[in-house]
């Protein structure tokens, strides 16, 4: 090199120098202002550099995301998911590129810079063949390239500093343009770091600022919603309690004016000793609530008191009127699903329920008077059968149950089924609904008297007639309130069978009109029923008038065929006695030597024993048609029971004397006041079919004891017995026991002796009466009332 080139690089040398202590001052100057923006700080920043660096075009670019079609980890490596935008240029004679233009980033040099983080430097585009083909290198004319990555302190890339020139340049032999374009980007990166911070601390002031006003905002909404729903929650007609899981309450008014509570019962404890002390709670039925079935408490155990779980309890208020509540509950759950309390709701629904149970009692009660209408007995032969003082108490019961149904229909205070007697306009109190208060009861004597006082022409017959509901005042003497008599007629097609008699209290006696057709609804259901009962006695008592007629001519006609039977056998043995009688004399007359005495006294002993049995029948039948007619006559005076039976029982020995009668008799003498033939007749009737139903070797016993003040004759049998329905007959008229055979003697009797001994006995104010057991034999007994003074009798 010789000295010329010496100086001439030297010079160089000196001018560069300098040239870099110029970009150095710029660049100081650069970083020592303040700008407005970050924008106008990169506008400042090309210029200089553009001074220096001596390229076509100068800019600052921004890596921006294309789209969501990439995920965020892909977004940060790939280059493909993002677009360079120009935010900042230089250009010397060339329009592009332009502020604000996009371009796909794996299009553009920067995409190097992206991947790497790395600067970027190109001398010759010719020579790299990779970016020869972009289409950057040729809409934009570039030959060399330089490009500076745009870092933040977190590592993040921003975007590039560039510079490009359409002409191949020595880049990498200019280290300071590199170094200087560096310096410029970390003085632009930290400007647009500050820049961004403060953005987003003013944005975060704003935020919190807008959050604060919110926040206040909210504050005097909740305080407003506080208040308007404390105001609600007060105001609601349900009662509300609402309780965290310990137990401690908080109620509006309505809930504090429903249950009664008092400050110190606002928890659980303080419950707990209340309901111990007086019983604040009900359940339906009116029994104390134990705590543990309280709603609050079962809600904050987890149940859902909703839909049919829904409870009603009772409560009395300060009236002292009782009311049911409706109570509904749910518990309450924090965000992690754990109970933190529970709400109830209680609802007054007294009307309600009282209305729903006079409902459903007024249903049950039509539904029974209609089921009393088609009502047939399950034994209707046996029923239509029965004695007429049955189907009396039947349809007195039938009546008892309607006017207890009505009660219950028309909530009244008393319900009374009045008849009237058509033949004779007369009225008839036939039923009350409280049985405990006797007819005589001060109000029914004052509604008789009331009742008997209406004429046929009188203008309340007319009105009933007419069936019309008529209103009477009752002043029941005694009494300050005013009762009401409510008449209310019942028909049977256009016949009127009487009325509905309804007590009320004065000041319950307002009739609704809904009442008011009710009363006369019932009242028709009542007349149909109680004309049913009637015909339905009626026709009993036709029935059971005809199987007595036919059980009387059946039994007659029986005693007829017996009695026959019975007179005509000894009238047939004493003809026959007289024929053998005959037949000895005149066997007399022709044989001397026969002796016909003996055979005469046998033939004569017969008949006159013939003649006692049917002297005995017809004492019978006389007796039986005294007792008839009411003149059976006693001829009584003072005599000996002991006495009595000592001789019958002698005679009757007489009479069987192959018979074993045993006699228990006391020592000393039983008086009564009587008839002795009678009391005899009673003891021989006895004893005769002891002997006659019994084995000819079973003996028979008959006993004499007192028995207080009486004395009591027993006759006992080791005969067949009677069963249970045999003994409900055995002492009626014509009455034969079945398949009862004679054992021992003769004849089978006309089924009036023990008929004849009941009655004799009970003229005597005594007893009669047996026990037996089938194959085991019988005793009959009776019992006399002992004399006590013998003057008298």
């Amino acid at each position: 090199m010789d000295e010329h080139d010496a100086q001439a690089s030297t010079q160089k040398c000196a001018e560069d120098e300098g040239s870099n202590a110029r970009i150095l001052r710029e660049v100081a100057q650069i970083t020592a202002q303040s700008f407005q923006s970050s924008q106008e700080a990169m506008r400042v920043a090309l210029e200089v550099m553009g001074h220096f660096l001596a390229s076509q075009t100068l800019f600052i670019a921004r890596f921006d995301e294309s789209g969501s079609e990439k995920t965020h980890m892909d977004s940060e490596e790939s280059s493909d998911a993002h677009v360079l935008k120009i935010i900042e240029t230089r250009n010397t004679g060339t329009p592009s590129p332009v502020v604000g233009s996009e371009d796909p980033l794996e299009n553009t040099y920067c995409q190097t810079v992206f991947r790497t983080r790395q600067p970027l430097i190109v001398d010759d585009v010719t020579q790299h063949p990779f970016y020869q083909q972009l289409a950057t290198t040729k809409n934009y004319h570039i030959g060399s390239y330089i490009g500076v990555p745009l870092i933040y302190s977190d590592g993040r890339p921003y975007g590039t500093l560039c510079s490009q020139d359409p002409h191949s340049r020595p880049l990498t032999e200019q280290p300071e343009k590199l170094e200087l374009m560096q310096i410029v980007a970390r003085f632009l990166i930290s400007y647009i770091e500050r820049e961004e911070l403060i953005t987003q601390v003013r944005a975060a002031e704003q935020v919190q600022a807008e959050l604060a006003r919110k926040e206040q905002q909210a504050r005097a909404e909740a305080d407003r919603r506080v208040s308007e729903l404390e105001a609600v929650f007060e105001s609601i007609g349900d009662g509300l309690l609402v309780s965290d899981l310990q137990g401690r309450f908080q109620m509006n008014a309505a809930a504090r004016h429903l249950l009664r509570m008092e400050p110190s019962h606002e928890n659980v404890q303080g419950l707990s000793e209340a309901q111990h002390e007086d019983a604040l709670i009900l359940d339906e039925v009116g029994q104390p609530l134990v705590l543990d079935r309280w709603p609050i408490i079962r809600v904050l155990r987890g149940e859902h008191l909703i839909g049919e779980k829904v409870v009603t309890v009772q409560r009395v208020n300060t009236l002292g009127e009782k009311r049911y509540l409706n109570v509904s509950g749910m518990p309450m759950y924090d965000q992690q699903g754990q109970i933190n309390g529970g709400v109830c709701v209680f609802r007054d629904v007294t009307e309600h329920y009282v209305l729903e149970r006079r409902t459903q009692d007024t249903l049950n009660a039509l539904l029974t008077l209609a089921e009393s209408l088609a009502w047939v007995p399950d034994n209707a032969p046996g029923f239509f059968s029965a004695a007429p003082s049955h189907q009396t108490s039947s349809l007195q019961l039938a009546c008892q149950r309607l006017t207890q149904l009505i009660s219950t229909l028309l909530q009244c205070q008393d319900v009374g089924i009045i008849s009237l007697d058509s033949s004779t306009a007369t009225w008839h109190l036939q039923s009350i609904c409280n049985s405990a208060q006797a007819p005589e009861a001060p109000w029914w004597q004052e509604t008789m008297q009331l009742m008997q006082g209406i004429s046929p022409d009188d203008s309340d017959m007319d009105r009933l007639r007419t069936n019309e509901v008529v209103m009477h005042p009752l002043q029941v003497q005694g009494e300050e309130d005013t009762s009401l008599l409510v008449e209310v007629p019942m028909f049977v097609g256009n016949d009127l069978l009487g009325l509905l008699a309804l007590i009320y209290r004065q000041h319950d006696a307002a009739l609704t009109p809904a009442e008011y057709t009710l009363a006369q609804a019932v009242a028709k259901l009542t007349g149909l029923v109680y004309e049913r009962e009637r015909l339905l006695q009626e026709q009993a008592e036709a029935r059971a008038h005809t199987l007595a007629l036919q059980e009387t001519n059946r039994r007659f006609n029986d005693f007829l065929s017996i009695a026959s039977h019975e007179l005509k056998g000894p009238l047939a043995a004493m003809k026959v006695n007289l024929q053998m009688a005959q037949r000895a004399l005149r066997k007399q007359e022709q044989d001397a030597s026969f002796n016909a005495v003996q055979k005469l006294q046998r033939y004569l002993g017969s008949t006159e024993h013939q003649i006692h049995v049917q002297d005995r029948l017809t004492s019978d039948l006389l007796d039986v048609s005294r007792i008839r007619a009411g003149k059976l006559e006693l001829q009584k005076q003072s005599c000996d029971v002991v006495q009595i039976v000592h001789e019958i029982i002698e005679n009757q020995q007489q009479i069987a004397d192959d018979r074993v009668i045993h006699l228990e008799l006391p020592a000393e003498k039983m008086e009564i006041c009587g008839d002795a033939d009678r009391i005899g007749q009673v003891v021989s009737n006895y004893m005769t079919n002891a002997l006659k139903y019994s084995a000819f070797e079973k003996p028979v016993a008959v006993s004499v004891v007192p028995d207080g003040a009486e004395v009591r004759v027993t006759v006992s049998d080791q005969g067949p017995g009677l069963t249970s329905e045999e003994q409900k007959h055995v002492w009626e008229r014509f009455y034969r026991a079945k398949d009862v055979q004679v054992l021992s003697g003769h004849g089978i009797g006309l089924g009036l002796g023990l008929h004849i001994c009941k009655t004799i006995v009970e003229q005597h104010d005594g007893r009669v009466g047996l026990y037996s057991t089938p194959g085991q034999g019988s005793h009959f007994w009776f019992t006399l009332p002992l004399s006590t003074d013998r003057v008298s009798c």
